[in-house]
């Protein structure tokens, strides 16, 4: 009997609660993004989605809440709240907790800088604060490119964990071990590939221009890639003059032997694929022809009258 006389009166209240919300005057409908914080009690998140315009009443809401003992099971995150749903699956949605998620496209080839603006334009943090964190952990060529749907409420951190995890996933111990057996590092091997990820446009390019930048260090030749001159200067220009090549920094490659310092990029799965199986090749040189494609030399004298008929072409 007790049972039946507590059912009653919950009906009793349901109820009730649906003829206030009948008389109620209509509203239009509306759907907001809504952030609830940690530690917010159940007032707080009545009186955020009152204001929001998403629920006709804070106290009814409040009831439905205590009826379902659910006061302190409202979970913390960003949701995408329709008012026309209704408050019990309003109720419904916090309970279970599941954030919105935001798309995010990396795009092969995006600096950290390039990547944490659009983490910043997507809503998803501070551009300042997720370069902070690259610089510090030295990340820059380890944040995968790839599309990962990401929380809104994930931080600066979370998500650049999230990618370079992907990074760990995806270089595997066979290419370290195949990055040894050409004298690269795993470093190495992503800083290789983040340049020819700069200068390969075209997929069937990417392991001939790999080749010349390995014939190169095997002859200790200056790599001599404009890709790296570009990063120095921490700008992209069209057409690099002589006087930029001669920019002081470590990552030029005209002035400076070897591989540079760090990667100039996050480099895809195909680059680094590049950088640990270049083609079997002696060619040394290659200049950009427009459209993408390069025209390779394996002789200086051929190089130069390459460079002299892409000139006379301006």
């Amino acid at each position: 009997m007790r049972a039946i006389r507590i059912g009653g009166i919950v009906a009793g209240v349901l109820i009730l609660g649906f003829l206030v919300l009948s008389i109620l005057p209509k509203r239009p409908y509306r759907t907001s993004l809504v952030t609830i914080e940690q530690g917010m009690v159940a007032e707080e998140v009545a009186d955020l989605l009152k204001r929001e315009g998403l629920i006709p009443s804070k106290n009814l809401f409040l009831l439905f809440l205590k009826l379902r003992g659910a006061q302190d099971r409202i979970k913390a995150g960003v949701y995408e709240i329709d008012s026309k749903k209704g408050t019990c699956p309003i109720i419904k949605k916090l309970i279970l907790g599941k954030s919105e998620t935001v798309k995010v496209i990396v795009p092969e080839g995006a600096t950290a800088r390039q990547i944490a603006e659009l983490i910043e334009q997507k809503g998803l943090g501070s551009k300042e604060k997720f370069l902070k964190i690259i610089e510090k952990r030295q990340l820059e060529g380890y944040l995968f490119p790839e599309t990962y749907l990401i929380d809104y409420d994930a931080s600066e951190e979370e998500i650049i964990d999230m990618m370079v995890d992907q990074f760990n996933k995806i270089f595997s111990e066979e290419m370290e071990e195949r990055g040894k057996k050409l004298n690269l590092t795993k470093r190495d091997t992503v800083i290789l590939a983040s340049i020819i990820e700069k200068e390969a446009a075209k997929d069937d390019e990417r392991v001939l221009i790999s080749a010349v930048f390995h014939n190169r260090l095997k002859k200790h030749w200056y790599l001599e890639s404009c890709a790296t001159v570009q990063y120095a200067l921490g700008k992209h220009k069209r057409k690099l003059t002589y006087k930029d090549l001669k920019v002081d920094s470590p990552y030029n490659t005209y002035m400076h032997f070897g591989l540079p310092p760090g990667p100039i990029c996050n480099p895809g799965l195909a680059s680094i694929n590049a950088a640990l199986y270049p083609a079997e090749t002696d060619l040394m040189f290659f200049v950009a022809e427009g459209g993408g494609t390069h025209n390779f030399s394996k002789y200086y004298e051929k190089h130069l009258e390459v460079q002299k008929k892409k000139s006379k072409k301006k």
